[in-house]
């Protein structure tokens, strides 16, 4: 049913091992996840709305953000949708909503939250996390 925005597993991996690698040679964190996490709660907070960069990544990584206690974004949730853009780990899971995300702000206007998912049924889906969109 959802179609659109996804990466190959195998690329993932090899992407997050590099990524794994880098942080550790460059700032000695053995944690990506971890890494990461810290690095989109900085994103998150500075502006609220940006949580709209990640797309149908946004769910999963909602989640991510919350068992590592950032429980700061409230309950709001869209399982189907977190359950399908989402890694083995969450490492894998932050590693593509990153990609995502820097595919997003180079071909789309900041603040775009309407993404098609399936191409063959052309519906938009509308990312609205009313959790979200309060805060800001």
């Amino acid at each position: 049913m959802f179609t659109e925005f996804k990466f190959d597993k195998e690329m993932i991996k090899e992407v997050v091992l590099v990524k794994a690698a880098t942080l550790k040679a460059n700032k000695g964190f053995s944690d990506l996840a971890g890494y990461a996490v810290g690095v989109i709660a900085r994103r998150i907070e500075k502006d609220p709305l940006r949580y709209r960069d990640y797309g149908p990544y946004w769910w999963a990584v909602k989640l991510a953000l919350k068992s590592y206690g950032k429980d700061d974004y409230g309950d709001s949730s869209d399982p189907a949708i977190a359950a399908e853009y989402t890694g083995s780990d969450i490492a894998e899971t932050l590693v593509m909503a990153d990609l995502f995300r820097d595919w997003h702000l180079k071909t789309h206007a900041v603040g775009n939250n309407q993404f098609m998912l399936d191409s063959d049924s052309g519906d938009t889906y509308t990312l609205d996390d009313p959790d979200m969109e309060a805060i800001a």
